[in-house]
């Protein structure tokens, strides 16, 4: 199945400075004392008072090694540290690799523990001890595809967000995700039939059985569980910080027309802490109608939103 069906680029480097050394010095470990991994990137000579943090999407990926966080999602806020997180069993040894759907060397760890459930624990758990450090004033949240999920349900289940970006996220559903992929990825019509009765077979034995041993796209159990069974609508309107949600029309991994109708639900809700910035040429990789890049835009656009909230 294919694994860059949530799926965003968002990166690391280090430049450390009195704070980003601070937080190179926490020791954070899960409830089963395994340890939460962090980088810290120091952006400007002052110590900033905001807290920039990106969230990558559903690769089996070193963070460490994402480029296009440390160079450009970074500079959503410029003068902001940033702040990213690896997921449950992986470090910066993995070796980079986007060639196909899946990783050659995804850790065992990784896949049996991770999920996005398990990713929301260790960034609530490291936001708030940098919180406690009294350093920063104020923390954004910047998640991609899988990531936007995170982000949201970081947002969701806490107090301290300013404000958030959910990019390229999905509708509703992830059944739905998957079959709306699935049809515009098919070959043909037949290839279309079989893969959605093998998928929806799929789902629902996962939804109706105990754990087991399981690795699709270099996810496990955990994973395809959690995002089987989660209601993101469910999730959005529990948000209540300043909250934009951008979608590329040209998306075939995650459905735009059910983003629209999401937003359309959160106006029932009368949620109106959210804005919702289309782009209708943009695919799930950011790119425009000509294949060029439309990160730049994007991140203008981030930019300006952020500073009508101040």
């Amino acid at each position: 199945m294919h694994s860059s069906l949530l799926r965003v680029a968002i990166g690391y480097s280090v430049l450390f400075t009195a704070q980003a050394a601070f937080a190179s010095g926490l020791y954070l470990v899960r409830e089963d004392g395994s340890e939460i991994t962090i980088y810290l990137k120091s952006q400007s000579p002052k110590d900033a008072t905001d807290l920039l943090v990106l969230i990558q999407g559903s690769d089996c990926n070193s963070v460490a090694h994402n480029t296009l966080i440390n160079e450009q999602f970074s500079q959503v806020l410029p003068e902001a540290d940033v702040l990213t997180v690896e997921k449950y069993g992986i470090t910066s040894d993995l070796s980079w690799d986007r060639s196909s759907d899946v990783h050659p060397d995804c850790p065992a760890d990784y896949i049996e523990n991770d999920s996005p459930e398990r990713r929301t624990a260790d960034y609530i758990k490291t936001i708030s001890q940098l919180k406690e450090g009294g350093i920063y004033e104020r923390v954004f949240l910047v998640g991609g595809s899988e990531g936007a999920m995170v982000a949201n349900m970081i947002a969701a289940k806490t107090d301290f967000v300013t404000a958030s970006i959910a990019l390229n996220g999905g509708g509703r559903k992830f059944l739905d995700t998957i079959l709306y992929n699935i049809k515009h990825t098919s070959n043909s019509k037949e290839q279309e039939k079989e893969d959605t009765e093998g998928f929806t077979s799929f789902a629902m034995h996962v939804m109706n059985s105990e754990p087991f041993e399981l690795n699709m796209g270099d996810h496990g159990y955990a994973w395809w569980r959690y995002m089987l069974a989660s209601d993101q609508l469910e999730i959005l309107a529990q948000v209540d910080n300043p909250l934009l949600i951008v979608q590329g029309g040209k998306d075939i991994n995650v459905s735009p027309e059910a983003v629209d109708q999401q937003i359309a639900k959160l106006a029932e809700l009368n949620k109106t802490n959210v804005t919702y910035k289309p782009y209708p040429d943009m695919t799930h990789s950011f790119d425009g109608a000509e294949g060029e890049s439309a990160v730049g835009q994007v991140i203008t656009d981030i930019q300006s939103w952020l500073a009508q909230l101040d």
